[in-house]
């Protein structure tokens, strides 16, 4: 799901607007530039923020992507907050956008949506408004006809668009783009490969329609490559680790508990899987390892 993250968010940087002006079915939006996404006090980073100009009025856009992991509720919690603290920094209104990825398809494609947190004073309370985009209510036809084509990467993500003749429609449409640079045009293409890999289109339907010589020209593909190699390599190594902390601990103890094996399979801090390493390494007896077996007991229950 990481190539699937990294897509949306590289369509989002390189064409907010298409985002925008879809949604919002305004194709008049000018947007200025990025405005910066993170929002320390906040927890977590925003998907994007940018300065637009709106019916002459200049605006914060606020644009999310709403995953399958978060309920409602808690979406409009973190929008409502994400918006306060971008007024504050900012001083200028602003507009969220929630690209729901996972809707319904018999729910409209665009709707307000909003959480109302303060009391009632006399006739209103205070309140965080923000426009839902769901995709799935569109049909691929529609999408390919109706939403700037940048947004056509997407396609997969509508209620009939996870079909490799959509695919196909879709890879021909990008290629007649020819006021794009080839490199870019590899890199919308990019997108549309690991959106539909994300919603399940197999991977052999999806090399019919789009080469790897094809991809590989794409700076957006083969930066995620080159990280899944990286994380590829890490991940093997910390596999090695830990097998080799499990070998040692087994051999100068004759018998290593179930769950004391799981603990070190299932170490996910890299420093810490290290020093359990080390000290495995320097275990020339069964005292010894029984140390480290308490230090790896208390890793778990502090």
């Amino acid at each position: 799901m990481e190539s699937f993250d990294q897509s949306l968010k590289y369509l989002l940087q390189h064409r907010p607007e298409a985002f925008l002006q879809f949604g919002l079915g305004d194709p008049t939006i000018q947007v200025l530039g990025p405005l910066p996404s993170d929002l320390p006090a906040r927890g977590r980073d925003i998907d994007g923020s940018y300065l637009i100009v709106r019916d002459g009025t200049r605006t914060v856009a606020h644009l999310e992507f709403h995953r399958r992991h978060q309920g409602s509720t808690e979406l409009s919690i973190d929008i409502a907050e994400a918006q306060i603290r971008l007024y504050r920094r900012e001083r200028l209104p602003v507009l969220s956008q929630v690209w729901d990825l996972y809707g319904a398809a018999d729910e409209p494609v665009v709707t307000e949506c909003g959480l109302r947190y303060g009391a009632s004073l006399e006739t209103s309370a205070s309140q965080a408004i923000y426009q839902r985009i769901n995709l799935r209510a569109l049909g691929w036809e529609e999408l390919l006809s109706q939403a700037p084509f940048p947004l056509w990467p997407l396609v997969t993500l509508t209620r009939n668009g996870a079909d490799q003749e959509v695919v196909r429609e879709a890879c021909g449409r990008i290629e007649t783009k020819t006021e794009l640079s080839p490199g870019e045009r590899a890199d919308y293409l990019a997108v549309l490969w690991f959106v539909a890999e994300a919603e399940d289109v197999p991977t052999r339907l999806l090399k019919m329609y789009i080469s790897e010589e094809r991809l590989m020209a794409s700076e957006l593909y083969q930066s995620i490559f080159s990280k899944g190699e990286a994380k590829g390599e890490a991940t093997g190594e910390i596999r090695i680790q830990a097998e080799t902390v499990i070998r040692i601990l087994s051999r100068r103890l004759g018998v290593l508990e179930p769950a004391v094996r799981e603990w070190i399979r299932l170490a996910s801090d890299r420093e810490r899987l290290g020093t359990w390493y080390d000290m495995a390494l320097v275990a020339d007896d069964a005292e010894a390892a029984n140390r480290l077996v308490e230090t790896i007991r208390k890793a778990q229950h502090p």
